[in-house]
Order: structure tokens, then C-alpha cells, then sequence
């Protein structure tokens, strides 16, 4: 008996080793997946090119990435060259999808912008035009990629999206190129000092432009020095333009104060010396001064919204929205 529960144990476990190696084979090989299945992301950090694509609130313009930039990368992870790679999208060759990074999978949702390209929501999901925070798309002919949000979009928007460039081996995306996409609308043009506005007819506060250097030189592309000299004079390419109450800039609006500056009503627009006058802003050297008419009430408190831009490129300007407390 003790003999026939040692042979029947031996039948077991060759039988267990059979069906162990046959289960190591089935999983070893590369799975085929259909259209319908979502194909898994194979790790691979070198393929991953991370990009930021910051957008100035107010003053939108497309970020256009080259894909020429990043030949040698696409030989060396597809095999291939630019051309033959933006060809291939079209042949069927390459694919250009998305990429879901919590699933770790492709996602091969349809285009929703033309047919090479996808608007996303404020998460970074595929949507419509209608519900889109910014939306990628593949221009072949150029071989770029246009990153864009829409023109009014808000400081503080960001979100993130992955699309990715694979040879269909018609097994697997394993050879690929993914772009770690990083959308950014900012606002680095605006300073919001608070201050009080002194007692006495005519004082004002000074605001001082070096404690905006860092801002005045990304933003108009000039030193400090340069600002300072260039909002000195009327007749210069800066300009002092004061902003209403829905954000838009009085440009057809003469100077009536020294300077760059203006007499401004309590709504901030721009106006002649004399009655009806709340308090005036006035370009000094190296400050922009924020002062009084006579007879305003102790308390009064404005909010004074001006801007300096360039006449011949108006995407450089930098911009005040002041809170001004009348001592």
C-alpha cells in the first residue's frame, strides 16, 4: 500500500511540472491585442521626453513643438526617421495616441480635434471643443505638435497629458517616443501692491519698480535700467494705458497727468484735472506714483488697475492692480 502512494505521489508531481512549464510558455509570449483592447505601456524612462507648454493669461499663442528636435531619439527608440515616422501615422505603420499613465496603457480614443489631434478637460481627460482646457494636435506637414488652451483661460489653469508615437507591430507599442505634456496658464506680468495713499492734497504712494525687476525683465524683455528709461518719455515704444473694470485696456485714451500718466474718476478711467477726479497715476523716475485729487474722503478705498505694454508687441507688458486705501 505504501509503495502504490509513493508512485501515485511521483504521477502527481511530473504531471504538475508538465502543466507548470506549458503555463511559463503561454506567458512568455507577447500577447496580440484587437482594436477594441488597450495595449500596456512598457516602462521605459528614455523614451519619455517631459515638456512644459506655459501660456500667459490674456495674451495666448500656440506652443509649437519640433519634432524635428528629437530625431535622434525617434532612431534610436523606433528605427526610424522623422519623415518615415510622421508617414508611418499615416499608413498605419505608426500610431499616435494618448496615453492613460494611472492604467499604464495606451488609449486609442479617436481623434476629437481633426483627425491627428485631442481636446482635454481641466484633468487632462479627452474631450470636446466645448468642455476643453487646452487640446494637442499633429501637423504632419510641418512634423510639429501644436500645444494650445483657449484665449481666455485663467492664471492657475494646469494639467498634464501624455500622447505618444508607437511602431503597430501588430502585437505590441512596445518600441515608442511619449511626450509628458505639462499645460501652465500664468500670469507673471501682474503685481498687486496694497498701500495707503498719504494725507495732503496731491501725495502719493510710490510704488518702486525694482521690487519688480525679476517680473519687468522676463515680461517686457529689457533690464530694469532699460524700463526705467523707456517709460520716461511719451513718445517711446512703452505705454501707460489704464484697465476697466472688465480687464480691457483704454488705449485711445490721451495722457492728462505728467508723463505717462492720467487724472482717473473712481472707476479708473481716464479723465481731465478738476471735478470728478479721485486720484492720478503718474510715471516717476524709477517708481509709478498712485496719488490723491484734493478732497477725497479719510477711508476711501480704490482699486487701481493700469498697465505698461509695448505699442510695437503688445504680448510684453506688465500689469497693476493696486488696492489703495486713502489715509
Amino acid at each position: 500500500m505504501k509503495k502504490n502512494i509513493i508512485y501515485i505521489v511521483m504521477a502527481c508531481t511530473l504531471t504538475g511540472f508538465s502543466a507548470c512549464s506549458g503555463d511559463y510558455e503561454d506567458a512568455s509570449q507577447k500577447h496580440v491585442y484587437t482594436e477594441s483592447e488597450s495595449p500596456y505601456l512598457r516602462t521605459d524612462a528614455e523614451a519619455t521626453v517631459p515638456l512644459t507648454a506655459e501660456f500667459r493669461k490674456g495674451h495666448v499663442t500656440a506652443v509649437t513643438v519640433n519634432l524635428d528636435d528629437y530625431a535622434e531619439l525617434i532612431r534610436s527608440k523606433l528605427g526610424m526617421s522623422i519623415d518615415e515616422m510622421v508617414a508611418g501615422v499615416g499608413t498605419g505603420k505608426v500610431v499616435f495616441y494618448n496615453i492613460n499613465v494611472n492604467r499604464g496603457v495606451w488609449d486609442k480614443t479617436a481623434p476629437t480635434k481633426g483627425t491627428t489631434g485631442w481636446y482635454y478637460d481641466k484633468s487632462g481627460i479627452v474631450t470636446s471643443a466645448d468642455g476643453q482646457a487646452g487640446s494637442v494636435e499633429l501637423h504632419a506637414d510641418s512634423k510639429t505638435l501644436e500645444l494650445l488652451v483657449p484665449a481666455q483661460s485663467a492664471a492657475g489653469v494646469t494639467f498634464a497629458v501624455n500622447v505618444g508615437f508607437a511602431v503597430n507591430s501588430g502585437q505590441n507599442y512596445d518600441r515608442y517616443i511619449r511626450f509628458n505634456i505639462q499645460f501652465l496658464v500664468s500670469d507673471p506680468s501682474l503685481a498687486t501692491p496694497i498701500f495707503t495713499i498719504p494725507s495732503g492734497d496731491y501725495a502719493s504712494f510710490e510704488i518702486p519698480f525694482a521690487d519688480y525687476q525679476e517680473a519687468i525683465e522676463t515680461c517686457m524683455g529689457m533690464t530694469l535700467k532699460e524700463f526705467n528709461a523707456a517709460v520716461q518719455s511719451t513718445d517711446g515704444d512703452i505705454a501707460l494705458y489704464m484697465v476697466d473694470e472688465s480687464g480691457r485696456w483704454l488705449t485711445d485714451k490721451a495722457y492728462t497727468a505728467n508723463g505717462l500718466g492720467y487724472w482717473c474718476d473712481g472707476n479708473g478711467t481716464p479723465r481731465g484735472w478738476g471735478d470728478g477726479c479721485v486720484y492720478y497715476v503718474e510715471t516717476h523716475d524709477g517708481t509709478v506714483g498712485v496719488g490723491r485729487y484734493p478732497g477725497i474722503a479719510s477711508g476711501t478705498q480704490k482699486t487701481v488697475h493700469f498697465v505698461y505694454a509695448s505699442k510695437s508687441d503688445p504680448t510684453k507688458y506688465f500689469e497693476f492692480v493696486c488696492t489703495a486705501t486713502f489715509e
